[in-house]
């Protein structure tokens, strides 16, 4: 009779503790997918990191073909993002970038074979990219 009252504590206590844990939704955790780690991301992210890919297949980045876009990363932007964002045609000014927006990293950043997108959170479509320096 004592153990079932120790689980049932044990139990309540674990279910307690669980259900009163939060995440924050502006909080994105980083995330990554490799061939070893497998990751499930949400069908809004999967959108951007699809858009991500077409625009990085359809840029003139020297290594685009050597890319590996199984490898992804994504984190939020900050209010200083577009300071470093480019877009197609011209660099993006204070209001092209806000803080619920995603940069989303594309390819081993071990060398230059990556990318850096940045997405909008709402449309899930291509703001611009960070260049590599």
């Amino acid at each position: 009779m004592k153990i079932n009252k120790l689980v049932f504590i044990i139990l309540c206590t674990l279910l307690f503790t669980v259900g009163c844990s939060s995440v924050d939704d502006n909080d994105i955790p980083t995330l990554v997918a490799d061939s070893n780690n497998e990751i499930s991301l949400s069908p809004e992210q999967q959108k951007a990191v699809n858009n991500s890919i077409n625009f990085i297949k359809n840029s003139e980045f020297a290594s685009k073909d050597r890319i590996d876009t199984n490898i992804i990363t994504i984190e939020n932007a900050d209010e200083k993002t577009w300071e470093f964002v480019h877009l197609v045609n011209s660099k993006a000014d204070e209001n092209s970038v806000d803080s619920t927006d995603w940069i989303i990293t594309i390819g081993e950043r071990s060398g230059h074979d990556f990318a850096r997108i940045v997405c909008d959170s709402d449309s899930f479509e291509v703001i611009g990219y960070i260049p590599i320096e």
